[in-house]
This record gives C-alpha cells, sequence and structure tokens, in this order.
C-alpha cells in the first residue's frame, strides 16, 4: 500500500495517485482512494470531504480493513475498487455510512493488527542468530577489505572502483584436480539464498536452492564488485541461476555461462556438504584468477 498526505490543494505529495491520500482543506480533509502510479495510473477518487482529524483516520482505519477482508491477494486498490459492485458509491456507504453496520468491527480488527505489528527491522537487530544473516561473510567475521570507503557530503559511501574492461573469456572450466576446502556451515547459507566466503585471499560465493549446492566465484565479471553472493537466486526452465545485483545478468549456477547474453562466464566450483559442513574444491590456479578479479 502506497499512500500520501498533502498540506494543501497544490497536492505536492500527489495523494491522488496512491491508494489512498489525504489533501488538507481551509475545513479539513479530504480522503482519496483507489489510485495507483505505475504502467498504467489511475487517479484515486474522492471518499469524503471536510471531515476532521479524528474522523479522517477513523476512515482510513475502515477502509484499509474492508479492503483487507474483501480483495483477493495481490490485488491493488485500484482494481479492487473497478471490480466491487456498486463502485466508489457503495465503497463510500461501508465506509461512511456504515450501510453494512461493520463499521466497528472493521475498527476493532484494524486496532488488533496495530496492536499486534512488529518491526522485523528491530527483531533483526535483537535476535544473534538473524543478524548473523546480514555479514558479509560466513567463515569471517571481518568486512569485506575490498570495499572503500570515502566522505560526500559529510555522508560514508562506497568508494567507487575503477571502470577496467575486462576479457571476454568462455566458461572456466575448473579442474578437478585440487583438495576440498571446508567454507561454511550448512546452516550459515540461507535457503534458497548465498552467502559470502573466504578462502585465503578468495571470494566465493555458496548457495543453497531448492536443496541443492553450487559453489562460484564472488567477483562480478563486469564490474569486479564481490557481490555475486547477494543476487537474486532461481531457475530458468530448470537451470539453476544467480542475477547480479548490480547489472541483473543472470549466470548458471552449474556451469558458470551467462544466461542473459554473450558476457563473459563466471567460474563455479565442485561442492558438497558433509555432515553439515559445505567443503568447496579450489585448486590452486582458481584461487589466484579470483585474487586478480579482486585486485
Amino acid at each position: 500500500l502506497k499512500s500520501a498526505v498533502s498540506g494543501c490543494v497544490r497536492e505536492c505529495a500527489e495523494a491522488r495517485s496512491k491508494d489512498f491520500g489525504l489533501i488538507a482543506t481551509e475545513r479539513g480533509w479530504n480522503i482519496y482512494v483507489c489510485g495507483n502510479g505505475g504502467a498504467q495510473p489511475r487517479h484515486a477518487e474522492l471518499l469524503v470531504g471536510d471531515v476532521d482529524d479524528d474522523t479522517a483516520i477513523r476512515y482510513v482505519d475502515r477502509f484499509i480493513m474492508f479492503y483487507i477482508r474483501t480483495a483477493d491477494r495481490l490485488t491493488r486498490t485500484s482494481a479492487w475498487l473497478e471490480r466491487l459492485d456498486g463502485g466508489i458509491d457503495h465503497l463510500r456507504d461501508v465506509i461512511v455510512h456504515d450501510c453494512l453496520g461493520i463499521a466497528g468491527d472493521l475498527e476493532r480488527q484494524i486496532q488488533a493488527l496495530v496492536d499486534s505489528y512488529a518491526c522485523e527491522w528491530r527483531g533483526v537487530l535483537e535476535d544473534p542468530v538473524k543478524r548473523a544473516q546480514f555479514r558479509h561473510f560466513a567463515n569471517d567475521a571481518a568486512g569485506d577489505a575490498t570495499v572503500t570507503r570515502v566522505v560526500e557530503r559529510g555522508q560514508h559511501r562506497p568508494g567507487d572502483r575503477p571502470v577496467v574492461r575486462l576479457p571476454v573469456v568462455q566458461h572456466r572450466a575448473v579442474p578437478r584436480r585440487g583438495r576440498f576446502v571446508r567454507v561454511a556451515r550448512a546452516c550459515d547459507v540461507p535457503a534458497d539464498g548465498g552467502i559470502a566466503v573466504k578462502c585465503g585471499d578468495a571470494q566465493l560465493a555458496i548457495f543453497q536452492l531448492h536443496g541443492a549446492w553450487y559453489a562460484t566465484q564472488n567477483a562480478c565479471p563486469h564490474s569486479r564488485a564481490m557481490v555475486l553472493a547477494r543476487g537474486i537466486v532461481g531457475d530458468e526452465q530448470g537451470t539453476p541461476k544467480v542475477a547480479c545485483p548490480l547489472h541483473k545478468r543472470t549466470f548458471d549456477l552449474t556451469s558458470g555461462r551467462c544466461l542473459s547474453n554473450d558476457a563473459p562466464a563466471i567460474a563455479t566450483y565442485p561442492v558438497r556438504v558433509d555432515d553439515g559442513e559445505v567443503w568447496v574444491e579450489l585448486p590452486e590456479r582458481a584461487a589466484a584468477q579470483d585474487r586478480e578479479l579482486a585486485s
């Protein structure tokens, strides 16, 4: 849901393009509902005009809960109103005039939601187990040494990496001669997600998708940023893949081939899980290649 409040009729907050919006008038508030932006924008419609503060909040509460109780899941308020028998007139009768006699129930139900609300971000900060999922490396408490910070307008931001055009290479198949190295506990890798690990100077991305395990380089082949572990994983017609969070190019987690175009492939490594521990076969040659990418 998106909402907005404009302090005058100039409407700078664009309240009429939101699921619900309030616009101040000389006599109170106009409440607009069921608008949206996006590919098919729709202006919100006036539900009621010139109501006082308490009445405005009460009507908005009723509107939100009536929508929750009657709309199909993933249906936007604008589409919901278009399908509602009687349209805005019926909605006004329910919310303002209480024609169905449910206004009290709607207010109690939304108050129950307010009373039971828990901030998910605060929950992460207060839970060491959840907070651990946001560390950069599964096997090292230190941050990423390849990230620099610069001061800009009194605030810190990650420094820009130099733009370097890397040579286009075919898939770098890692020789199966090497030694398996323990890199993480299986419980450290989120289900249907990934996390970075350190192997000496190299960084690898470990993924778990639908119960299967994959290991790739962590370096994006375009920007050299160590970000692939934070990419979105999924499958494309049965092919497991990860999308680079910077460029959205997708890579086959099994072969390393770029599925989006003829962009450079990424290195993949054999991986296994034994007794809750994740092991990756990492030949020295592969570690040297990833160190080169990170340099």
